[in-house]
């Protein structure tokens, strides 16, 4: 035996094994489509986003092909009319698809990937009990009124439910550690378990409430491994997240802060997860309508972004989130407002923190603000409802044309409350109170603690009615109500 030889032989045929366990390669044949291009497109988040083309030949062949691994996940190949089917990739990254135009989805074999075969039985089997839910579903609706038949949908429908939850574990179970078992795991739920009331609670619904929403919040993520990214690729994860901390728990700044500080322990483990999570955190809570939301903001870049944990900033936009971010320190809900000593129309001096008024409405406000113009004549209305000892408006005029100011508040009669302005803008009012445009409007209370800003004077009205005695929370909870209604 020629030894050189079988030492080439054997590294020729290693090498070969390393390099196809480092490539992907996937067959496709489509029979019945032929000298047309086809897409591989992958989940991320709650997007789809194209991987690789190919065109198919005159038989309706072709091969996706690359020398590096994909990133694990859920797939989809699509079809020059948009429609498409899934596919998993996982470790094993080499194999072939066989299928029709025509009945894409009910044509489709997969060779040389257990995993996929899976995914295929996984899906027919939930299409299959997916139909037998909504017949029984119909076929209950169709029940009157106390009839025996009632209870035996009912019955059939639980059984339904009860074989597919066994079904999921089955199937995560079976292909442990896998795409298809993560994927599986994503669209599990907490299941709340039967709450016994103690006897001496005497408000049962409520309590039954908060062990259920308690219950909901704790064990959400149960399921969800904020280490592994293959999470990412799928189509579930996302809106997930979206779910938990836009419905599931309270909206609430510091409910939600600590819930994000919580998942990102985890996510920090993975860089790529650590990434997606914390942008997609600023990005909602800094878009979010919801008052108070930018204390959200503020812990997220401060303790993740400023702290250096974000490693994929540059240094100029990091730079552009302090500027930004200081903006905000000094107007969170529950600080005492920066006080302000400004000239007012009557050029003498008037000084927010001395007004003795119970509420103070500062409003920022231009004459010629197309907002302005709808927003004042209700800031008056609101005005005259109250007594100065209750409520109090320091409107800040926040350009520098005096003769305009003036002119418009003595022809439209907004004399009576207090008018100021900062010519030279001594007091820096616009960083403190983080005005960008107008009108913005921030309500104080008695000790000027922040206690509603950015929001309509009609949602300011509903605060100091409910204040003062004019409409109940009750009463407001049933006008919301009968408005959905």
């Amino acid at each position: 035996m020629n030894l050189r030889k079988s030492l080439l032989t054997l590294l020729i045929i290693t090498t070969g094994l390393v390099l196809s366990a480092q490539t992907y390669k996937i067959d496709v044949e489509i029979s019945d489509l032929s000298d047309k291009d086809i897409y591989l497109g992958y989940y991320y988040g709650n997007k789809t986003y194209v991987k690789d083309t190919i065109r198919l030949d005159s038989k309706g062949k072709g091969s996706f092909k690359g020398d590096s691994l994909l990133d694990q996940g859920l797939y989809i190949i699509v079809m020059p009319d948009k429609n498409y089917f899934d596919v998993i990739v996982g470790e094993d990254q080499v194999f072939s698809i066989e299928t029709k135009l025509v009945n894409l989805i009910s044509n489709l074999k997969i060779k040389g990937s257990d995993e996929n075969q899976a995914l295929i039985d996984f899906q027919e089997h939930m299409q299959s009990q997916n139909k037998k839910i909504v017949a029984k579903q119909v076929r209950l609706k169709e029940q009157t009124e106390g009839s025996d038949s009632i209870k035996i949908y009912q019955e059939e429908l639980q059984q339904l439910s009860d074989d597919i939850k066994i079904f999921w574990d089955k199937t995560i179970e079976d292909n442990n550690g896998n795409v298809l078992s993560i994927l599986v795991n994503a669209m599990k739920n907490p299941e709340i378990p039967d709450y016994e009331v103690p006897e001496e609670i005497v408000n049962k619904d409520s309590a039954r409430w908060f062990h259920s929403y308690n219950y909901n919040r704790t064990h959400y993520f149960d399921f969800i491994d904020f280490t592994d990214k293959r999470f990412l690729r799928t189509p579930i994860f996302h809106n997930k997240v979206e779910t938990f901390f836009s419905r599931v728990i309270i909206q609430d700044p510091d409910t939600i802060i600590n819930y994000i500080d919580v998942i990102l322990v985890d996510a920090e483990k993975d860089a790529e997860m650590f990434e997606y999570l914390l942008r997609y955190f600023l990005s909602t809570y800094s878009k979010s309508d919801i008052m108070g939301m930018d204390k959200v903001v503020l812990n997220v870049v401060e303790n993740y972004y400023l702290s250096g944990k974000a490693d994929w900033m540059d240094e100029e936009s990091l730079d552009k989130m302090r500027t930004q971010i200081a903006k905000l320190r000094f107007n969170q809900i529950g600080n005492t407002a920066q006080d302000l000593k400004l000239e007012t129309i009557h050029e003498e001096y008037a000084r927010l923190h001395e007004i003795k008024a119970k509420y103070t409405l500062v409003y920022f406000w231009e004459p010629h603000c197309g907002h302005c113009k709808k927003t004042t004549p209700k800031v008056a209305d609101l005005y005259h409802e109250y007594s100065r000892e209750e409520f109090e408006v320091f409107a800040v005029y926040t350009q520098t044309d005096k003769k305009e100011w003036t002119d418009y508040v003595f022809d439209k009669g907004y004399d009576e409350w207090i008018n100021v302005w900062d010519r030279y803008n001594l007091t820096n009012f616009r960083f403190f109170y983080n005005i960008n445009s107008t009108p913005s409007l921030y309500l104080l209370d008695e000790n000027k603690k922040i206690v509603a800003k950015r929001i309509s004077i009609e949602t300011i009205k509903e605060i100091l009615d409910i204040e003062f005695g004019k409409t109940s929370v009750k009463d407001k909870i049933e006008q919301e109500n009968l408005k959905k209604d």
